[in-house]
């Protein structure tokens, strides 16, 4: 999976198009949650199902339509989060992304590169795998809280997030 920093940073980026900085550092939150099932010991279960996600959202973000759209775009804000954090895992192992109307899904993309006497090539190469889903409790679920890739996406993330301070700054 990407490491809990990845999906918290990416998480900030997303909200922080939608809301202040402030409020985007605490929405980002919502990028961790499918993970909770770790603590249960069953990593990638329904937490990470789309359409569980679609049938407890659709009615909630209807409510708060219903009620006000004042808050419409930050509950489709939040929404789009969660999702992300479901997108990027199916590109680190099978992920029930669709449970339970397909088995779990692996997309892995590489690009191959390389320089020969007679030229550069380059080898694309998307594959999808499918496996059952399996939900069973392990006795242990362990995982990367922070990795190379996360800490340089948190600090992109903070490059970015310090710009825009900056710039807001100086425009005022």
């Amino acid at each position: 999976m990407p490491d809990l920093l990845a999906h918290y940073a990416s998480s900030v980026l997303v909200a922080r198009v939608r809301v202040d900085t402030r409020i985007a550092l605490l929405i980002g939150l919502v990028g961790l949650i499918p993970d909770i099932d770790a603590l249960l010991r069953i990593h990638r279960w329904i937490t990470h199902s789309l359409v569980l996600v679609a049938l407890i959202a659709t009615p909630l973000v209807i409510l708060v339509y219903w009620r006000g759209r004042r808050y419409f775009g930050l509950a489709l804000t939040i929404l789009l989060i969660y999702t992300l954090h479901l997108l990027l895992d199916i590109f680190t192992g099978p992920t029930p992304i669709l449970y339970p109307l397909a088995d779990s899904i692996w997309v892995r993309i590489q690009v191959n590169g390389a320089s020969t006497a007679t030229g550069i090539t380059v080898t694309p190469s998307i594959t999808v795998a499918t496996v059952k889903p399996d939900f069973t409790r392990r006795e242990t679920v362990e995982g990367p809280l922070v990795t190379e890739t996360g800490a340089i996406i948190a600090a992109v993330t903070a490059v970015i997030l310090l710009l825009d301070y900056f710039i807001k700054a100086k425009n005022q």
